[in-house]
Formats: structure tokens, C-alpha cells, sequence
């Protein structure tokens, strides 16, 4: 372990024998140096020409190839009677300045902190290659789970977010001119103000198909072939991002095209609202009148009684009511009611892109006031 190749690694310099390919290791930078002025590289494939017990200091390798006595041979350590002493050379060609004239050279096996067999050298290196390239792999899974690059395609909201600006959530793409945004993925639920990244709920197809617009579209081509068209435009594969203005449990409503969250005292019944000022939409004829006053979160022309009105004014468990900062661009919760949180993929915090718009978003356009204006 201490040589960087695990705990398991067979030292094989009292085993290894002429012919052998073995492979030097040393983590000590020092000590590496000194190797390397002696022609021994750790990583390296060296063939053993040939092998003495260093009790034989007085003999020289019978390999003509050797041509050193081994007395000659400077010693890291300490020689003693179990040591041995290999004459050894690289088994492939290496880059010229690392080739040297006098191969084979001798050392002393215990020089070097580590000799492994070719066929443990490779394995570890596999193993260890798998491993790391399994490690990057999982944190870009990981990543790529938890953040995502978000570009800012349409006006809904600004200013806070002007198209182009970039946020994480990560997928960056090659609209290099839109504004970037951080999107992380949410562990804890959404609050008030926070601006959420979202997929499309069904709801907004069944909005915009039972619009002014949907229905002229389905006339139209159930003149044409008989076959009602349900849908004008659909929103599969595509991702919002919108500002929460009311979390479950909120008495959410819309007056004036702004949504509102009545905040009552029970001890008193006074109530104040939290008023969210979106504006009105371009269009608002597009939608049913109700999307821009109501008081309940949904849009339902069959309440039934009082009872029952009062029960859905109320966000329900998991339910929140969106808007877009810019109303007069956004298609949000007061056309298509609440979004449930199983669509909501994380928060945005931050602006990556442009760099002049490079910090956190700004808050939404909210007020506490007494009455309804």
C-alpha cells in the first residue's frame, strides 16, 4: 500500500528468476531520483538477464552483456546475506533519453521498495484504471442527478431572469447567447419566493388545449377531417422555471391577474395579503376569465356548495402555486392551477451566464398589504 498498488501486491524480488519480466516500484520521490540515475524506472518492464546472491561481491556476472563488477555497483541500503542482485534491462524500447549504453546494470533488489510480477503490474493497472474511470463516472452521475445548467429561453421571468441567463441545473447547451442559471436538486420542499425548476405537468396541455386559441384549433380541423385536434402545442421534453408564490396548506387566489395568499389571524379573523405582482398576461382573453380572478387555486366552474369552496381554496398536500415574475409573458398557475412537487426537479440560486448578470437571482415583486388593490 505504501507503494500505491494496494495491500495484496506479491513482492516478488526473493522469488523472481533469470528471464523473469518484473516491474519496479518506489512512492519515495528521493529515492526514485537515485534510481533513475541508475537506469531504473519505477512503472518500467525489465528483463532479468541474470541473478547473483550478494554474499558473491567479488564476482562479476558471467553475461557478457554485464561487463560490471559488482562491487562497482553503488548500494541504497543495507547488503545483507539474503540479498540478491539482478542484472536487468528494459523489455521494449524506451524514449531516447531514457536509453543509456551500458544496459544490462546491476542492482540490489532490496534497493527497490517494491517488485511485482508483469502479470500483477498489468492486472493492478486495469483494475485500478476500471476503478478510477468507475469513480468519475459516478460522480457525473452524481452530479448530473443533483445539478443541472438551465437556459432562460422566454420573458416569463423578468427581471429576475432575462432570456439567455443561465442557471444551474446541468445541461449546458450551445445557446451561447442565453442567459445560464444553477439549478440544484431539492431535497428540502420548496418556499415562498424560491424560483423552481419543473417539468411540464399535464395540466398546462389540457390548459392551453381548452384556451380561445385550443378550441379554435379543434374546430378547425374537425372541419377539415372529422377528427378533433385535443392539443395546439405540447410541452414533452421541455422544462419551466417559475417563482413559488404559495406552498400546501396556503389560501391562494388570483385578483387582478395577481396571485394572493390570504394570511388570517383565527384569533382575530383579520387577514392581510401576500401579493405576488406578476401583472396581467398579453392576451388574457386567450384564457378563461377566471384565470385572472378567483379564489380558489384551481380553476373549476363545478364547486359545488359553500362547503366545498372553502375546502379547495386551500393548496392541498405536495401542491404549489407558481408564477412567472413577468405576467404579461407567462402561461403559469393561474391558467393551469397548482404544480405538484413530484415535477419539480430542484431551485435556482444563481446566474452562471453572462457574466454581467453573474451572482443570485433577484427576489420576486411580493408585498404584504391589507386589503386586495
Amino acid at each position: 500500500m505504501n507503494q500505491g498498488f494496494g495491500t495484496r501486491a506479491r513482492n516478488v524480488a526473493s522469488t523472481c528468476q533469470a528471464g523473469d519480466i518484473v516491474v519496479p516500484l518506489c512512492a519515495d520521490l528521493g529515492k526514485r531520483r537515485l534510481l533513475a540515475e541508475r537506469g531504473i524506472y519505477p512503472g518500467v518492464e525489465y528483463l532479468i538477464c541474470d541473478l547473483r546472491d550478494a554474499g558473491a561481491t567479488g564476482e562479476s556476472f558471467a553475461t557478457a552483456e554485464v561487463g560490471m563488477n559488482l562491487q562497482e555497483q553503488p548500494s541504497l541500503g543495507t547488503k545483507t546475506a539474503q540479498d540478491r542482485i539482478a542484472a536487468i534491462r528494459p523489455a521494449y524500447p524506451l524514449r531516447a533519453h531514457l536509453e543509456r549504453p551500458d544496459w544490462p546494470v546491476t542492482v540490489q533488489l532490496s534497493d527497490v521498495p517494491l517488485w511485482l510480477s508483469k502479470t500483477t503490474y498489468e492486472a493492478g493497472t486495469a483494475l485500478g484504471t476500471l476503478m478510477l474511470a468507475g469513480s468519475y463516472l459516478a460522480m457525473a452521475s452524481l452530479v448530473a442527478t443533483i445539478v443541472r445548467i438551465a437556459v432562460i429561453p422566454s420573458e416569463s421571468m423578468m427581471p429576475a431572469l432575462i432570456p439567455g441567463d443561465r442557471s444551474p441545473s446541468l445541461k449546458l447547451t450551445a445557446l451561447i447567447l442565453m442567459k445560464v442559471v444553477l439549478v440544484t436538486r431539492s431535497v428540502l420542499p420548496p418556499k415562498v419566493g424560491d424560483v423552481v425548476f419543473f417539468d411540464p405537468p399535464p395540466s398546462i396541455d389540457e390548459a392551453v388545449a381548452n384556451s380561445k386559441i385550443g378550441r379554435a384549433t379543434k374546430t378547425a380541423s374537425a372541419d377539415v377531417d372529422g377528427s378533433p385536434t385535443i392539443s395546439v402545442v405540447s410541452t414533452k421534453g421541455k422544462q419551466f422555471i417559475k417563482r413559488v408564490v404559495a406552498v400546501p396548506g396556503d389560501n391562494v387566489g388570483v385578483y387582478k391577474s395577481n396571485p394572493y395568499v390570504a394570511l388570517c389571524n383565527k384569533n382575530t379573523n383579520e387577514c392581510k395579503f401576500r401579493v405576488d405582482r406578476t401583472g396581467e398576461y398579453s392576451k388574457p382573453d386567450i384564457f378563461p376569465d377566471e384565470s385572472w380572478n378567483r379564489v380558489t387555486p384551481t380553476i373549476n366552474a363545478n364547486l359545488g356548495d359553500a362547503e366545498d369552496k372553502e375546502r379547495t381554496s386551500v393548496l392541498g398536500k405536495n401542491e404549489y402555486f407558481v408564477a412567472g415574475d413577468n405576467g404579461f409573458r407567462s402561461v403559469d398557475s393561474r391558467v393551469w392551477g397548482p404544480l405538484d412537487r413530484q415535477y419539480i426537479f430542484g431551485t435556482a440560486q444563481y446566474i452562471l451566464f453572462p457574466p454581467a448578470h453573474f451572482g443570485r437571482i433577484a427576489n420576486g415583486n411580493m408585498a404584504i398589504t391589507d386589503v386586495l388593490q
